[in-house]
Order: C-alpha cells, then sequence, then structure tokens
C-alpha cells in the first residue's frame, strides 16, 4: 500500500526532487516533513494516507490566509428542506484525491518554496521505483537518516493551504459551470436551470446538489465526474437518504 501511494504521488507529480544545496536557508528553516499512515476506512477497508507535517508552517503562516470555508450546518439543513418542500432530486458526491488535483503556488508570500523532506524507508520505496531519486538521496544525523529533498508542487494533504487552494479552484470551476455563490454563505451556490434553481452546497470535497428535474442532477454528476474524476471514479449517491 505505502508503496502504491508513492508511486501515486510520483506518477501525478506532487513533488520534484532537488538538491540540497540549492535549498536556501528560509526554505530549510521551513521545510516541511512526509509522513505516511496506515486508515481503516468506514468500509473497513484499509489504505495508505500520505500527508505532510504542516506544524512548522503554523510559524509563518497567518490563519486568515489558509483557512477554508465550508458550509455550515444551517445551510445543510436550510437546503434540505428546501430539497424536500419542492420535490427536488439530490445527488451527493465526493471528490476523490481533490487536494492532489491542486497546484501549489510556485512560492509563499516570502518567496520561498514549499520544501518536504522524505525519509528513510519512503526514500527506499522511491528509489526502487524511479532511478531519478538516486542522485539527489543525501544524509543526515550523522549518516542515520536518509533523505531527499523535494520541491512540493501539488496541495498535499495536511499542508496549511490545501483546502484554501482546492476550495478556490472548486470556486472558479463552479463559477465557469454557471453557478453564483450565495451571499450568505461561500459554500452554497445556485444557478438557474430551465426555469427551476439548481443548488449546490459542499464540504471541502463533499457535494451535494438538487434539481427538481433528476436528469439536470446528471448532467451535474457527469461535470463533476469529467473534471475531477481523472483519477479515480467519482463516488456518487441518489435517493432520498445520503449520509
Amino acid at each position: 500500500m505505502a508503496l502504491s501511494k508513492m508511486k501515486q504521488l510520483h506518477d501525478l507529480e506532487c513533488f520534484k526532487p532537488i538538491n540540497v544545496k540549492d535549498v536556501s536557508k528560509s526554505e530549510n528553516r521551513k521545510a516541511i516533513e512526509s509522513l505516511l499512515f496506515l486508515v481503516e476506512k468506514r468500509d473497513g477497508r484499509i489504505k495508505a494516507r500520505h500527508c505532510a507535517n504542516r506544524k512548522l508552517q503554523r510559524q509563518w503562516m497567518d490563519w486568515e490566509d489558509v483557512s477554508s470555508p465550508t458550509d455550515s450546518t444551517e445551510s445543510t439543513l436550510i437546503t434540505s428542506i428546501i430539497d424536500a418542500k419542492e420535490g427536488r432530486d439530490v445527488g451527493t458526491c465526493d471528490i476523490p484525491n481533490a487536494f492532489v488535483q491542486t497546484k501549489m503556488n510556485p512560492t509563499d508570500k516570502h518567496g520561498d518554496r514549499i520544501i518536504m523532506k522524505i525519509r528513510g524507508v519512503l526514500v527506499d520505496i522511491l528509489c526502487e521505483l524511479y532511478n531519478v531519486y538516486n542522485d539527489y538521496i543525501v544524509w543526515e544525523n550523522k549518516g542515520r537518516d536518509k533523505v531527499l529533498y523535494t520541491h512540493v508542487t501539488k496541495a498535499l494533504y495536511g499542508l496549511l493551504e490545501s483546502a484554501m487552494l482546492f476550495y478556490k479552484k472548486l470556486v472558479k470551476d463552479l463559477q465557469h459551470y454557471g453557478f453564483e455563490l450565495n451571499l450568505y454563505d461561500p459554500c452554497v451556490a445556485n444557478k438557474i436551470v430551465k426555469g427551476n434553481q439548481m443548488t449546490v452546497s459542499w464540504h471541502v470535497d463533499d457535494l451535494k446538489g438538487s434539481h427538481v428535474n433528476p436528469n439536470e442532477i446528471d448532467l451535474f454528476l457527469k461535470w463533476v465526474q469529467e473534471t475531477y474524476g481523472s483519477i479515480a471514479k467519482v463516488k456518487s449517491t441518489r435517493g432520498k437518504i445520503h449520509d
């Protein structure tokens, strides 16, 4: 599972190896650690989850610059009441690998790249998969730690700014699809389709869409699949019961 996850991150170009000599003192001071966990999903499946340790980022990032909005409980209840009152068809979906489909900014506001250190067995896995990493290995902690320095290019899970970057991407895509953001909740959007309102609300990468015509929800879910389903199939649910 770990091998599969690291292969996926490489294939999606989430980071690229760099020579430690090209890392500035400021970038080195801010360098984050690469972590890999095995987690059990609600359905019992075991999967590997990679994340970046964002602990250091809190020291040099302002929370208001990276905090992403999510739909309020009130919005979820109100839109659900409207769905029931108007007899709308409802579709929910989960965008897979949402963050790594989002590009990082080349540098932060101080002009520094996001540098991530990959250590130990994860280095061995990458080198086993791809020869390109062999030339970038360095030894730290008196030769006990094998380390790769990488420049993060995609919004990895765990980075403080990842959720905000994905939020901005999702909003831009929804607006391009014809939606307008609700004035009272930045995670609710509407558009008029064939004389009736379509509403979408979301919590990070989980979306709920509704419209009186089921065919319009079919088209919306198809758009989500075409826009965000290149890595894995978008999981969607129809009907009257949604988790």
